[in-house]
């Protein structure tokens, strides 16, 4: 899903080589060969890697593969960057924060995820800080766009079929439209910034708030109850708040996000689906 964007945005400026897990340029991330056989032929500049274990309730179970995408692979990616003398951008999330907070994390605050999927990514950060010392974590939350599998889509298939939904209104972040993340990355780079990055949108809002009005602009008019965490329970904790401040792409670059809304109205509006 934010694979796609990022061809896009880097596409219409730079030469880029796209490798995924099929199709025409396969890559296993973490085959520490591959990758440098990989590096070695095309010779990149940037390493942009947005690559990943994302089944956050899996996780709890398959805790080896998690790790081995999450840790082993990022740590393959930078070491292979490392060596090379390329920049890795590398994807990161922002449940590596505990969720305690009241107010948005920003890049200077401590890290401390809950559960595996968490631990995983917070550890694939750590071995990009070890093994490539030219490196950006960049930092989204609360993925939606076109291509592939989002809370916002599923919402709104969910409503539609059904007419009433239940949804969690007790955990706050901030929603990131892919399109948008990928313009970010791209700006990051080019500007030559490095360190570690948020590139939400702005704004907070709950899963039952974002629901709400993705159905809105859809003009689906669902029944959609609020309920707490307690009565959707699921196998891996989620953080109750993982707002994201993107302090150093405002500060740094002078880049801000648009709110979350704008974001969601336009991906509404790409779907064919508007009020």
């Amino acid at each position: 899903m934010l694979g796609q964007r990022l061809v896009e945005a880097f596409s219409g400026r730079h030469e880029v080589l796209v490798t995924a897990r099929s199709g025409e340029r396969t890559l296993d991330i973490t085959d520490e060969a591959a990758v440098a056989e990989c590096v070695a032929a095309f010779q990149p500049d940037w390493i942009v890697n947005a690559a990943a274990y994302t089944a956050v309730d899996k996780a709890e179970t398959e805790v080896a593969e998690a790790f081995r995408i999450n840790e082993h692979g990022s740590a393959v990616l930078a070491r292979a960057a490392g060596a090379s003398g390329a920049v890795l951008l590398h994807v990161s999330t922002d449940f590596v924060f505990a969720g305690t907070a009241s107010q948005p994390y920003d890049e200077t605050q401590p890290v401390a995820p809950v559960g595996v999927y968490a631990c995983s990514k917070e550890a694939g950060e750590r071995a990009v800080r070890r093994f490539a010392p030219d490196h950006v974590i960049l930092r989204v939350a609360w993925l939606f766009g076109p291509g592939g599998k989002n809370f916002v889509d599923t919402i709104l298939k969910f409503a539609r079929e059904r007419g009433a939904l239940r949804v969690v209104a007790d955990q706050y972040g901030t929603p990131t439209f892919t399109r948008d993340a990928a313009e970010a990355a791209l700006r990051v780079l080019e500007r030559g910034l490095r360190g570690t990055v948020h590139a939400a949108n702005t704004g907070v809002v709950s899963w039952h708030g974002l629901a709400v009005e993705a159905c809105r602009l859809a003009g689906i008019a669902a029944v959609i109850t609020p309920i707490t965490t307690a009565e959707w329970p699921t196998p891996a904790p989620r953080p109750a708040y993982s707002a994201l401040r993107n302090r150093v792409l405002e500060e740094s670059l002078g880049m801000f996000q648009r709110p979350w809304q704008d974001a969601l109205a336009e991906h509404v509006a790409l779907r064919g689906e508007v009020k």
